[in-house]
């Protein structure tokens, strides 16, 4: 599909391209590569930016579009032994990538809105802070009483649940320094130290709103059986953590 992190990352390759083709004497092809990013940023909100979505009335990012029209009620299966949705109705933080590669302000009006919409659908604050699932009804995680995932088809055949990503709290502290609050962006980092395990290693995921069924001792914001250590965790706590020394 059309997914606002992964055109961010392509929109940001075209213009280091073509900064290299620049410096190697390759004008015409620079200027190829600066026109399909500026086509491809002018494409993006037709793409992925819903005005007439269930989650707001103001628009706001979706996770993505199966038929590059976010205003289109196209249905899809979330996979990892979800649910089938409306692509309208799906939201999750990769549009904040837009603002990390500089390619929309993080004042930007359709932003601040999908931070909302995003805190609201997919957002869980827990004792060792506030993080995120990946997006809405994320699949990949234990079944309901807390054995080990395991993916069945056809998809809808067993339900599973996708927990919170604690990586995702420094995503969203390195987007609070690029509008200008480093105090929240350093509160990010250290509710991301908060979950590390007494061997002080991080893991994909900790338990959320939804413990295993019928049973106690899966206190929330605390490690649940994914993957651990998980080196995407450590590596943004490490980015967030320079970046908040640096304070940008």
């Amino acid at each position: 599909g059309w997914s606002p992190s992964t055109i961010a990352s392509v929109i940001a390759g075209l213009v280091c391209a073509a900064d290299l083709a620049k410096h190697n004497g390759a004008a015409a092809d620079a200027a190829r590569y600066l026109a399909a990013a500026d086509k491809m940023k002018a494409d993006l909100p037709k793409q992925t930016i819903t005005t007439n979505g269930p989650l707001s009335k103001d628009p706001y990012f979706v996770r993505l579009t199966k038929d590059a029209n976010a205003n289109a009620g196209t249905t899809y299966n979330l996979g990892n032994s979800s649910v089938t949705m409306d692509q309208r109705a799906v939201t999750d933080a990769g549009f904040l990538d837009l603002v990390r590669l500089g390619i929309y302000r993080a004042d930007d009006p359709v932003i601040r809105n999908s931070v909302r919409v995003t805190d609201k659908d997919i957002a869980f604050t827990t004792p060792t802070g506030q993080f995120w699932h990946r997006y809405t009804k994320d699949g990949y995680g234990e079944q309901a009483e807390g054995s080990p995932w395991d993916y069945t088809f056809p998809a809808e055949s067993r339900t599973t649940f996708g927990r919170l990503w604690p990586l995702l709290a420094g995503e969203r502290g390195e987007y609070e320094l690029a509008l200008g609050d480093p105090a929240s962006a350093a509160r990010r980092l250290r509710d991301l130290g908060r979950v590390s395990s007494s061997a002080e290693t991080m893991p994909e995921q900790v338990w959320d709103e939804n413990p295993p069924s019928g049973q106690t001792g899966f206190p929330a914001g605390t490690p649940n059986t994914s993957a651990t250590p998980l080196a995407w965790t450590h590596a943004q706590y490490v980015r967030l953590a320079w970046d908040v020394k640096a304070g940008s």
